[in-house]
């Protein structure tokens, strides 16, 4: 969890991580989370995507599969697909 200090209450504040999921050409779902540490199948379910569907990180301008239960590090941006099952090897 990234958190920071406030500088007046001296309380830990927490940082929002925003990424961005893709189901098709015109449905990008803004998506966030309080850690900076998740599941594929979080984010599947934080973006409303059917369980069995594929996960696919963008990086690099290829798609990497992201299994239900793989813990991945997110960072604000970053930009996920959504894609019927078995599509991502």
């Amino acid at each position: 969890m990234q958190t920071e200090v406030d500088v007046l209450t001296e309380q830990p504040k927490v940082r929002t991580i925003h990424i961005f999921v893709e189901f098709s050409k015109t449905d990008h779902r803004k998506v966030e989370f309080d850690t900076d540490h998740v599941t594929g199948a979080q984010i599947k379910a934080r973006a409303g995507a059917q369980p069995n569907s594929d996960l696919g990180r963008r990086v690099h301008g290829k798609i990497e599969f992201v299994a239900d239960d793989q813990l991945i590090e997110i960072k604000d941006g970053d930009h996920f697909v959504i894609l019927p099952a078995g599509t991502i090897s």
